[in-house]
């Protein structure tokens, strides 16, 4: 359950009911559609990496960032399902040093970027990225704000590193933000390399793996900056219901919301006016 409370007492309950249909689960494995490192150091900051190792090898005076997008057009959401698990998986190479428990954070990049013309100064061959070591903003929507994901993994050689994604990939299938693929960084003392998707050991590919259940579309909140009302959102056009109910009320209080739903670009929307407390949720129809 996620409640937000604002000023006029309005609590929004974004409840995820089970579908009413028996959709089996599907598993998809999804290679990078590219992957480089970007480098911050010296006499390196123009230089592409497009077909070396990932890093977030991270020094005082060496700062490396790995970039990588997958195709997820094979991924087909049907009325009545959603995704339900999300683990990106690289394997590690201790050649430079370990982990040493830092933190790795991915973020999502949020500008195209090409992978044979991408430096530390640049996107692509003509476009500079607004800051030198690449665009990227956290789950807040902060330029380098929340990480989607962390991991403290300290592998063996060859061993795997995964980051739970689900919340960032499951924005961009649903969606509510452009793909533009992740950035993985670190912090002061990390040695980690990683292999990349054209490395000779296979296995040791970096991994997208996605995994989708039965399920109504998640309901997004976000609010609306020049009303100060909100806006409730979800994936599809008459695939799911919004429901609502008193905050004190109970199970068997819930009816079918009444309020004007809005399509556009395979997305419905509801608009709020933070008057009362209300809890909603969605049931599939």
């Amino acid at each position: 359950m996620l409640s937000t409370n604002q000023p006029r007492r309005l609590l929004l309950s974004l409840w995820l009911l089970s579908s009413a249909l028996a959709l089996p689960a599907a598993t998809f494995e999804l290679a990078p559609a590219k992957d480089a490192r970007i480098l911050g150091m010296q006499s390196y900051e123009t230089a592409n990496f497009a077909t070396d190792i990932l890093s977030v090898y991270t020094f005082a005076d060496n700062v490396q960032r790995s970039l990588l997008e997958f195709d997820l057009s094979q991924i087909t959401l049907e009325p009545g399902t959603r995704v339900s698990a999300a683990t990106l998986t690289l394997h590690a190479s201790l050649g430079f040093g370990g982990s040493n428990g830092k933190p790795m954070f991915i973020h999502a990049v949020n500008r195209p970027w090409s992978e044979t013309g991408l430096t530390w100064q640049k996107a692509d061959n003509t476009a500079n990225w607004t800051t030198a070591g690449g665009d990227f903003v956290g789950s807040d929507g902060r330029p380098h704000g929340t990480p989607f994901a962390v991991s403290t993994t300290a592998p063996t050689e060859g061993g795997p590193v995964t980051w739970d994604v689900r919340e960032l990939v499951d924005r961009w299938i649903e969606g509510v933000a452009p793909n533009h693929g992740m950035l993985l960084s670190s912090t002061e003392g990390n040695g980690l390399t990683f292999h990349q998707r054209e490395s000779p050991f296979t296995a040791f590919r970096p991994k997208l793996q996605v995994v989708t259940e039965p399920g109504p579309p998640r309901l997004r909140i976000a609010p609306e900056s020049a009303t100060g009302n909100l806006v409730l959102s979800w994936r599809g056009v008459g695939t799911a219901v919004l429901q609502e109910r008193p905050l004190t009320g109970t199970h068997s209080d819930w009816i079918d919301s009444e309020l004007p739903v809005t399509t556009a670009n395979d997305r419905s929307t509801v608009t709020v006016t933070p008057t009362a407390a209300r809890l909603y949720r969605l049931r599939s129809n």
